[in-house]
């Protein structure tokens, strides 16, 4: 399937929004709660998830803009199984202020729109998935809905 660049900044937008729309819903106190279910090998609370979204966001970010430089904290690191770099985002957010895991989600949403902006045409004529860019559209729909919208629900069904 072939994008256009308006085509994927659109939907990453629509993303960023339904995803923004959750963590305005979120208090402090539910950006603690667990969001994975018990048997989970790492019980991610919300916050965690949202430091998840933006580390695979991030790394987007940098293979559009064909970014080769040194990582930065909040990226996923260069390790070669999925489930490590998935702990070492874990160990990071888990750490980190909420207030910074949020301010992370809007810098890593504004780079993403800049990448995209500043792509060469040719990138987005290649013949990509539906879902790309996935770490910025199809990954985080999936964990909003799994994890974030669920939470959300319940706190709303509890005031």
């Amino acid at each position: 399937m072939t994008h256009t660049r308006a085509s994927v900044i659109k939907r990453v937008e629509a993303e960023y929004r339904a995803l923004d729309r959750i963590v305005r819903q979120l208090r402090p106190a539910d950006l603690r709660k667990p969001a994975m279910r018990e048997e989970a090998p790492i019980r991610f609370t919300a916050k965690d998830v949202l430091a998840h979204i933006n580390a695979w966001k991030w790394r987007q970010v940098r293979v559009v803009a064909n970014d080769k430089g040194p990582i930065k904290p909040y990226e996923p690191p260069r390790l070669k199984n999925i489930r490590d770099i998935n702990a070492a985002i874990y160990r990071r957010s888990h750490r980190t202020p909420a207030t910074t895991i949020v301010a992370e989600h809007r810098a890593a949403h504004r780079e993403m729109l800049r990448a995209l902006r500043a792509a060469p045409p040719a990138y987005f004529v290649r013949r990509w998935a539906a879902q790309w860019p996935f770490d910025a559209v199809g990954h985080v729909a999936e964990h909003r809905r799994k994890h974030l919208e669920p939470l959300v629900d319940a706190t709303r069904r509890a005031r």
